[in-house]
């Protein structure tokens, strides 16, 4: 280094006791100086007047003094002749009442009536004493009295006349401010009671009565201790606050005990800390000490400082660089970066908790990937959780059928890679590269394929119902498929039976992402004792209407790197961006699978892909692509060609079936040998009612016989009627 080296000592302004230092630091010299000491005077001036303001509410206000000066000044004048005044006439008042009230039991009265009378005599006369003596006492009152008035009043009415005539309204109102000024002099002492003396040494001391996002850490320090000791009862080893934009971070050492104190009284907490929304106080027990925790209180936009999603260019990230790709911060920017290398997550969080939008912000990590295959399952919002990065996955499943088919061949994947280890040289777990990617299937909408599998389809062979089995393959793709880089996401709205039924699996994933949840799904993915460790998303508010409240809020728990209950924010990206984003990297070109794992599966992944590509341009996607929806819409074709009579019989709907769609339903399609045309006729008919009865089942639903009358006839006939139809076809089936 070149140049003159100075240390601390050289420049810093020591204790001078001879005199030559400066008087004004150099430094307020300077145009960012004098702004700093202007902010600091500012901010000195707002503390002496929020103290001031304070203290006008307690006996040493400005209101207060004055009514005691007053009062005082009128004790004066009054003195002890008009007391003394004031109670003579009070005792002859009450002497001449006893004596009226003698003299009337002495009218009254049959027994003793001679001493009675001599009695009211005797009052009369003591009353009549008592007059003349108050009446002495008054007048001398008066003159003292008045003379008292005229020297503390009258100084002050000539006063404001005079101030009035010389500067008119404006001095008659000085005038009258030195007045009150002149009361509140004389009523500045006053007995306070204990409870007044502590609010009023608080208020000297500098503590805050109301918590404020712009205090200083000292003043919220002493009252978040006062808060802590004398209300919550805790003992206290050391506490420290540190002050950030969205709030303040209380760390908090125990006297041997643990936070749980702390963690069943936040709402007493916030009670005692005015000012603070409810629900908003966070507890953060330390991995680093039991009696060590971290109490953030926010102010009144914590989340200011979560910033946008970052943009990520395609092919821009590798597997083993996933856990630093950031996804959300935390109140004070921390980064969150979930770890996803051979790794499977389960984010659970009720609806509007903003679940969607940390999907997409994991989604637009894995879709940059060079070495990741995405591919998505949504049975329950047809694939709009992924938003615009729909596009950049290989796959999105939005039907059971396609669904079973993609997760048949991850786990045809899955299981198979292990044999190649040895082969590509990897040891014992699947080294992904570009050339040879991963498989990640993110599932959204989990409780939705978990009815979807439950309810099944009808197996045109045996006649019966066969269950789907999805969360079968996904709980098996967990178990076994994780060594081979095939990993899922699950997201659903809670992990209780009623919703997941008995895929208690879910919860032992080891990366679990919480966002405003029910204090049940907390317990059973976490355990027990974890709410008064700090682990609290059911405090969480979900979004409502406009309000987002604490949408996409989520607490996280990840091995050593997230393992203690911070709260962390999802980024966000607007919808027209993700679009942008999703046409990017389609144009950029789609991961492909490596020759060894395809070979693996009779199930191709260009066959997935074309079939995902078809159900998004042509809108299909949400509901199972058979003839479900395409035979009851030929039906109701049938009908209407035949002016929609009551009903039909089987074999005119066969017939009316025959030009819709000759190469299913005309006679010739169940011609045989020795079939003649009633054969043909009865097979048609009986190849429909199973038809009906096939489409129809994996809904619930049926279309069973009924009477109808037939026009122009009186009798009722039995077959398909057309009220029924409508119900299947969701009209009104009462409309004419």
């Amino acid at each position: 280094m070149e140049g003159a080296v100075f240390t601390a000592d050289e420049w810093e302004l020591r204790p001078d006791p001879e005199g030559d230092r400066p008087w004004i630091n150099p430094a307020l010299r300077t145009p960012q100086g004098r702004r700093d000491r202007l902010h600091y005077l500012g901010r000195q001036a707002r503390r002496r007047a929020r103290k001031a303001a304070a203290r006008q509410r307690t006996v040493h206000g400005v209101v207060p003094r004055v009514l005691r000066g007053e009062r005082r000044v009128r004790a004066w004048v009054v003195g002890v002749e008009g007391a003394k005044a004031r109670a003579d006439l009070n005792l002859a008042l009450a002497t001449v009442e006893e004596a009226d009230r003698a003299a009337s039991r002495a009218g009254r009265s049959v027994l003793k009536r001679r001493e009675k009378r001599e009695l009211a005599q005797k009052l009369q006369l003591e009353a009549g004493k008592q007059l003349a003596v108050a009446q002495t006492t008054k007048s001398r009152a008066k003159r003292i009295v008045a003379g008292r008035g005229a020297f503390a009043y009258g100084a002050l009415a000539v006063a404001d006349t005079v101030a009035y005539g010389v500067a008119d309204v404006w001095g008659f109102l000085g005038a009258l401010v030195a007045n009150l000024a002149g009361a509140s002099w004389l009523g500045r002492d006053v007995e306070v009671s204990e409870e007044e003396l502590e609010k009023l040494e608080q208020i000297e001391a500098g503590i805050p009565q109301e918590f404020s996002g712009g205090m200083t850490p000292r003043m919220f320090e002493q009252m978040i201790r006062q808060a802590l000791t004398e209300d919550l009862k805790v003992t206290l080893s050391a506490l420290r606050v540190d002050p950030y934009a969205w709030g303040f971070e209380v760390h908090v050492w125990l006297e041997r005990m643990t936070p749980e104190k702390v963690s069943a009284g936040l709402d007493l907490l916030e009670a005692c800390l005015p000012g603070v929304r409810t629900s908003s106080i966070l507890l953060q027990q330390s991995a680093e000490s039991r009696n060590y925790c971290v109490i953030r209180v926010p102010g009144k936009d914590p989340w200011q400082a979560v910033p946008e999603l970052p943009y990520r260019a395609p092919h821009s990230i590798s597997t083993p660089a996933i856990h630093t790709a950031q996804i959300g911060a935390d109140m004070a920017a921390r980064s969150l970066a979930l770890p996803m290398m051979r790794t499977n997550v389960n984010v659970v969080g009720k609806s509007r908790s903003g679940k969607s939008t940390l999907l997409r912000a994991i989604l637009d990590v894995l879709t940059a990937t060079e070495d990741q295959i995405v591919i998505g399952i949504d049975l329950g919002s047809a694939g709009s959780g992924f938003g615009g990065l729909r596009r950049a996955m290989h796959v999105v499943a939005t039907t059971p059928s396609e669904a079973r088919r993609a997760l048949w061949w991850a786990l045809d994947v899955g299981k198979g890679r292990p044999a190649l280890f040895d082969r590509l040289g990897m040891g014992e777990n699947w080294v992904t590269l570009a050339a040879r990617p991963g498989i990640k299937i993110i599932v959204d909408e989990f409780p939705a394929l978990v009815r979807e599998s439950r309810k099944g389809y009808l197996d045109p062979d045996t006649n019966k119902r066969v269950p789907w089995d999805l969360d079968g393959l996904l709980a098996e793709l967990a178990i076994t498929c994780a060594k081979s880089d095939v990993t899922i996401l699950i997201a659903g709205q809670g992990v209780t039976k009623e919703k997941i039924k008995d895929n208690t699996w879910v919860v032992e994933l080891p990366v679990q992402v919480l966002a405003a949840c029910d204090k049940d799904d907390v317990v059973q993915i976490l355990g027990d004792g974890v709410l008064a460790q700090g682990w609290r998303p059911d405090r969480l508010l979900p979004q409502m209407g406009d309000q987002l409240n604490d949408a996409s809020v989520v607490y996280v728990t990840a091995g050593s790197t997230y393992c203690e209950p911070v709260p962390y924010r999802g980024c966000y990206a607007p919808p027209e961006e993700l679009v942008r984003r999703g046409r990017e990297r389609e144009e950029a070109g789609l991961v492909d699978i490596d020759e060894e794992s395809a070979r693996l599966s009779s199930i191709k992944l260009k066959d997935l892909m074309e079939a995902s590509r078809q159900a998004f341009a042509t809108g299909d996607g949400g509901a199972e692509q058979d003839d479900v929806p395409r035979l009851i819409a030929l039906i109701r074709r049938v009908y209407e060609e035949l002016g929609d009579p009551g009903g039909l019989q089987l074999e005119e709907i066969a017939a009316g079936l025959a030009p819709l769609d000759p190469d299913r339903w005309d006679l010739d399609v169940f011609d045989a040998e020795g079939y003649g045309q009633a054969e043909r006729e009865q097979a048609r008919t009986a190849a429909l009612k199973a038809a009906i009865r096939a489409v129809l089942a994996p809904a619930g639903a049926s279309w069973t016989t009924d009477s109808y009358r037939r026009p122009g006839e009186q009798k009722t006939t039995k077959g398909y009627c057309l009220r029924h139809l409508k119900k299947l076809t969701g009209e009104a089936w009462n409309a004419s």
